[in-house]
């Protein structure tokens, strides 16, 4: 670039979508364009989503500006950033995590795409008591859709559902695994779901009732128990406390849900690094991306949904000796096995 050229634009991503961010040394992002970028609307009492608000009073001098730099909205909203100076492209992480979001005890109806590529909410089919199953494509659990496709159809006259979710860079990733699944299978591009749950690993299941209330402690499940070897956990008692669950309202008293821990500064960091390489990818960037994925899985190490995901973001294989040499540190480290 010379030095009388124009330079190129900002591209600042969020939660919600994308925008322009001027030309400037440092990404603005216009206070019209907020909503689109976040979700975040402003209003006179605050920047508002829904029924809630953040006041202006706390907002400060970003309520009323009308161009905002990414570390104004980052500190309004409490996110981390990540920018990459080179390419121009600045994101904004996700406000929640999941002690947030869950401490109702109500899960979060998020927006996701559709193997249509399509918008839709999660809990856009209604159903009475619902299994929520995070999944990638680059885990062994991918195997599992059929087996829950038998669960819901065996309990189909209790009113019980099942709804997936690919925590995946692309639907083509994803559809492949999803063929005669008659269950929404979405899949969480911009990792909204996995921070909104306080995903760390998959798969992980989820027990909601008819108010869409956790029921259970999320935990990691399997359909059947084809690489039960490898990951120590059989299906059957899960299967089993399923239907007891569905069909006489039983559930097990020694997994009563809590929320899970608030992440830490760090992974919120990782987090908003780790969408950066996404969006490097997509645009072509492999290097840069490559090097965002290590910054990440330097300061999220434990975080499957990084270092896992970000081995098939970088071209190596999840399901190759790398990956296994790491899982077997890692449970050396934690004391028991946890993944597929």
């Amino acid at each position: 670039m010379s030095a009388t050229s124009t330079p190129e634009a900002w591209t600042i991503v969020g939660e919600h979508g994308a925008a322009d961010g001027g030309t400037g040394d440092t990404a603005v992002l216009a206070a019209g364009d907020l909503a689109a970028v976040t979700g975040w609307v402003p209003k006179p009492e605050g920047w508002c989503r829904g029924a809630e608000c953040i006041p202006a009073s706390f907002i400060g001098d970003a309520a009323t500006a009308e161009a905002l730099t990414i570390e104004q909205v980052a500190d309004a909203l409490g996110t981390a950033i990540a920018v990459d100076d080179d390419y121009r492209i600045a994101v904004i992480g996700n406000r929640y995590d999941s002690e947030s979001t869950l401490e109702s005890g109500v899960a979060p109806d998020v927006e996701l795409t559709g193997l249509d590529g399509e918008r839709h909410r999660l809990f856009e089919e209604g159903h009475g008591k619902t299994l929520v199953v995070a999944f990638s494509s680059w885990c062994g659990c991918r195997y599992d859709l059929p087996g829950w496709k038998q669960l819901k159809d065996e309990l189909a006259d209790h009113d019980f559902g099942v709804v997936a979710v690919a925590i995946d860079e692309s639907t083509a990733d994803v559809a492949p695994w999803a063929t005669d699944i008659d269950y929404p299978v979405l899949v969480d591009t911009d990792r909204t779901f996995a921070d909104s749950y306080g995903l760390v690993n998959v798969p992980t299941v989820i027990w909601l009732d008819e108010e869409r209330r956790v029921v259970r402690q999320p935990a990691t499940e399997f359909s059947d128990d084809q690489f039960a070897s490898v990951h120590g956990i059989e299906s059957g008692p899960h299967l089993e406390a399923v239907r007891a669950w569905v069909r006489e309202g039983v559930v097990p008293v020694a997994d009563a849900p809590a929320p899970p821990p608030s992440l830490g500064a760090e992974q919120r960091q990782a987090r908003a690094e780790f969408r950066l390489a996404l969006e490097l990818k997509r645009r072509g960037h492999d290097e840069a991306a490559a090097d965002r994925v290590a910054i990440a899985d330097a300061l999220a190490p434990d975080d499957f949904t990084i270092w896992r995901a970000g081995m098939q973001l970088v071209g190596d294989d999840p399901f190759g000796a790398e990956f296994f040499d790491r899982y077997t540190e890692w449970q050396q480290r934690h004391g028991g096995p946890l993944a597929s």
